[in-house]
């Protein structure tokens, strides 16, 4: 699903950078990471992201149970 539409990027595109251990984890660097780098337009999307992150956050480290 199109989670922004200004600067085109999906909902993977989003769990791909929340998977990169070089991307900090706030609302902004995911944007700008998912948008190569170019500032929010009309920011309808951020609330989706920052529900992504908070979800993402929230998850226990699968590696930690092994």
């Amino acid at each position: 699903m199109y989670v922004c539409l200004c600067n085109p990027f999906t909902d993977k595109d989003v769990a791909n950078v929340l998977r990169d251990a070089s991307v900090r984890k706030t609302t902004a660097h995911v944007y700008k990471a998912c948008a190569g780098g170019q500032k929010p337009c009309c920011g309808s999307c951020l609330c989706v992201i920052k529900d992504m992150v908070a979800h993402h956050q929230n998850q226990p480290d699968m590696l930690a149970a092994e």
